[in-house]
């Protein structure tokens, strides 16, 4: 999640103390096992492909190439493709990362409904939270985001001060919480938790090692606290997301849902319903920002 627009800050290799570090550790062995897996899967192809190309093309001489040319240049070609994706990682480590994210997202349906999962989770949070969200990404080989107005944020120097950084270590917090709901574990919060880092930075007063691990926690917290809350709201953002509905669409979505579940809470106190183990159910996602 961008939050707020243009704030991207930290590296890769910033962490906020033992728990954000123990996430990225989880996420970079996610991506690494990955990249593993594609490298062995091209190699082992490009190793099949050259010996059927071997065998298969046949000597066809034409005018301008022999057919024995012919089969050792398509040889040739398919047999470097693992050095071609050596070379594409080390000088094109974005345009790998598309392809690689892009071809998971063809293969499995668990993927591409973690990358909905995740961006739905930053967008119910961050509603609830007050912030307002300017667009979100979520069928996107690369630029899967959640992006939020900055005016909110607006302070001087780009200093942030404790209570922004609750809400943002939340709405930060949020996807990777939102995948573990659903599949125990979240694989997509590395650039999230490397954002955070940013965010942590900029608190004023200074935040140590240990109150910034404390602040990643009560963000995991408030972040599971609100979605298990609104899980109905949830649930029907995702397949708003899911259908590439606008931000206006969407938060009509979650509003109505706010709206029907007031409605039967109403009724359910006046004793006209009977819920019968109703009581986790939400009073309204319109009141869901003083969470």
């Amino acid at each position: 999640a961008d939050v707020p627009q243009g704030a991207a800050g930290g590296g890769a290799d910033a962490h906020a103390g033992g728990d954000q570090g123990g996430h990225d550790r989880h996420e970079g062995d996610d991506d690494m096992e990955v990249l593993n897996t594609s490298f062995y899967a091209t190699l082992a192809a490009s190793m099949l492909l050259s010996t059927w190309a071997s065998i298969s093309i046949p000597n066809m001489d034409l005018p301008f190439l022999r057919g024995s040319d012919m089969r050792f240049f398509v040889t040739i070609a398919i047999g470097s493709s693992p050095f071609a994706f050596l070379g594409m990682g080390l000088s094109l480590p974005g345009l790998l990362q598309a392809i690689i994210i892009q071809a998971r997202r063809i293969i499995s349906g668990e993927f591409r409904d973690r990358l909905v999962r995740h961006e739905a989770g930053h967008f119910l949070v961050g509603y609830c939270l007050g912030v307002p969200i300017a667009e979100y990404k979520a069928d996107d080989a690369i630029l899967n985001a959640c992006q939020f107005f900055e005016d909110a944020f607006e302070t001087p120097a780009r200093r942030l001060t404790h209570a922004q950084v609750d809400t943002l270590c939340a709405v930060s917090m949020a996807g990777v919480v939102a995948e573990s709901i659903k599949y125990e574990k979240g694989l997509g919060g590395y650039a999230d938790l490397s954002q955070l880092q940013g965010f942590l930075s900029r608190a004023t007063p200074i935040l140590n090692d240990k109150e910034q691990q404390e602040k990643v926690r009560w963000g995991s917290v408030l972040a599971y606290t609100v979605l298990r809350t609104h899980e109905e709201a949830y649930e029907s953002l995702v397949e708003c997301m899911s259908r590439g509905d606008s931000v206006e669409q969407c938060v009509r979505v979650i509003e109505a849902v706010g709206r029907d579940d007031k409605q039967e809470e109403a009724l359910r106190h006046q004793g006209a319903v009977g819920f019968g183990g109703g009581e986790g159910r939400q009073a309204g996602v319109g009141q869901c920002r003083a969470v």
